[in-house]
């Protein structure tokens, strides 16, 4: 399409009478500004300025020489007295849309395209021009009625499709835009760049499979490339296949070993898929080039702190959280590290801080009342947690701490019932079921507490809890060796539990 404007913007009349050496310096400029030859091409239009007859066109040819030397201002004026010398110079009008267009000028532009295009109907590069220049401004569907009488010419360039695809897809037709795909795959001469440009522009639109098409016969024709890996990977991303797409960021980091962009977004898929070690090993390579980026030390002090890997995680959201210090998921992540190191009051004066920008975000709510219970002020974490309820019922944590709060107030029937209504709702929860079980065996209803226990336990097998409390009840049951395998359970969990907590956790750099 820029070849159909470059050729428009040297149209020159057809001459009545002309001075021979003044046609041929017009010629002559003209053929030297097509090979960029642009001094030369001066000093041949400045000739032809001198001759009535070539002067428009030489004004013409002028302005272009300056609107490529980016000089806007010059080559406006010369455009302007070229047209008005000769108001049919379709070139000259095309040109100076295209400085306007430079100079930001969107509307001055667009009239003078819709004027090249009065004047010749057929010319399809004014006729491209307006089209794009309609679209560029939101008006998509005046760009498609402005592109329609060229359409076939249109489907047959990189920029004819990129503007029809642009246009379809902003106005919600998906169809036509999915089907301009096999006119993009019939093209002799799209760059690698403009394959990539067009793929991306149909992802957005959420026309992912003939996007993948594009870029996977690019990958096969090309070989390794980072730009057709990485923006594989993003649409493979919404296509939900998260392995495929993690596939695609690897290879990307292949190429580019470096690249922050394919880093986040591996380490971002790992980690909702639960491999926390898997997408450490990203956020620590990441964290290693850009130690001071706030996104990148959430990240990595995120997954540390899933990771109970607490000593790595405190002073990575603590940076974070100075450099973000309005951004309440910061503070909120940088609170969850201060109770895992049992620094209550500081997440508590973290969390309370949010709470009262935001006291209707019932997260916040529920996050200040479990910090409040973990101090030991029941009173304030069961008004917290009741105004989280309050703000968003269709929660479960913060009915189970509401049960723990009147567990330890001594109301030990109210908390079997709260705990019985979040099962009914929330039949999965291992740490309802156990703790159910405990106040179910003070309440000597055996039976029911190990239906309860030994639901915890099946739930989660390597809780010391389950398994102990459960050995003790059955041996108040009478059922020695049941109990007995079940505290040797507990025990042998325990004994793990605790070397684990006497390790020295510590992340150890992968390149050491």
């Amino acid at each position: 399409m820029a070849r159909w404007l470059a050729v428009a913007c040297l149209l020159i009349p057809a001459p009545r009478i002309w001075a021979l050496d003044s046609q041929q310096a017009l010629q002559e400029a003209a053929d030297l500004v097509q090979q960029g030859r642009l001094q030369e091409a001066d000093q041949q239009a400045q000739k032809a300025l001198a001759d009535p007859q070539t002067r428009a066109a030489a004004y013409s040819v002028l302005g272009t020489i300056r609107l490529q030397q980016k000089r806007l201002t010059e080559s406006a004026g010369f455009l302007q007295q070229a047209i008005r010398l000769e108001p049919n110079l379709i070139g000259a009008r095309l040109s100076l849309a295209e400085v306007y267009s430079l100079q930001k000028k969107p509307q001055q532009a667009a009239q003078l395209y819709r004027q090249a295009l009065d004047l010749d109907p057929s010319n399809l590069a004014a006729r491209f021009a307006l089209a794009r220049a309609e679209s560029s401004q939101g008006n998509y569907r005046e760009s498609l009625e402005v592109a329609s009488p060229a359409l076939e010419s249109l489907k047959q360039s990189p920029d004819g499709l990129l503007l029809l695809a642009t246009d379809y897809a902003q106005l919600g037709d998906h169809g036509s835009a999915a089907a301009l795909a096999a006119n993009w795959a019939a093209l002799p001469d799209a760059s690698p760049a403009l394959s990539i440009k067009f793929a991306v522009l149909l992802a957005k639109a959420g026309i992912t499979d003939p996007a993948i098409e594009i870029l996977e016969r690019l990958r096969q024709a090309g070989g390794p490339s980072y730009e057709i890996a990485f923006n594989l990977g993003g649409l493979y991303l919404l296509k939900n296949q998260s392995s495929r797409a993690l596939e695609y960021y690897d290879q990307a980091l292949s190429v580019r070993p470096n690249a922050i962009p394919a880093l986040l977004q591996a380490a971002a898929i790992t980690e909702r898929q639960g491999e926390l070690e898997h997408s450490l090993s990203y956020w620590i390579r990441a964290k290693k080039l850009q130690p001071e980026k706030p996104d990148i030390l959430l990240g990595f002090g995120r997954v540390c702190l899933k990771m109970d890997l607490l000593e790595d995680a405190e002073p990575a959201l603590a940076k974070a959280a100075s450099l973000r210090p309005g951004d309440a998921q910061y503070q909120y992540t940088l609170a969850a590290a201060k109770v895992g190191k049992k620094q209550f009051a500081t997440a508590q004066d973290l969390i309370a801080s949010l709470v009262q920008k935001t006291p209707q975000n019932a997260q916040l709510q529920y996050a200040l009342g479990s910090v409040l219970y973990l101090e030991g002020h029941l009173d304030e974490a069961a008004s917290r947690l009741k105004e989280s309820v309050r703000l968003q019922p269709d929660q479960l944590a913060p009915y189970y701490y509401l049960a723990l709060v009147a567990r330890d107030q001594g109301n030990d029937t109210e908390a079997v019932e709260r705990l019985q209504e979040l099962l009914r709702r929330y039949p999965d929860h291992a740490l309802s079921c156990e703790v159910l079980g405990g106040l179910l065996m003070s309440a000597h209803r055996y039976s029911e507490a190990e239906s309860s226990l030994e639901k915890a336990v099946q739930l989660n097998p390597k809780s010391v809890k389950a398994n102990y409390q459960l050995g003790l009840l059955l041996s108040r049951m009478g059922k020695k060796e049941e109990a007995d395998k079940r505290l040797e359970i507990a025990k042998s969990l325990r004994t793990e539990d605790e070397a684990n907590s006497r390790l020295q956790l510590r992340l150890l750099d992968p390149d050491q």
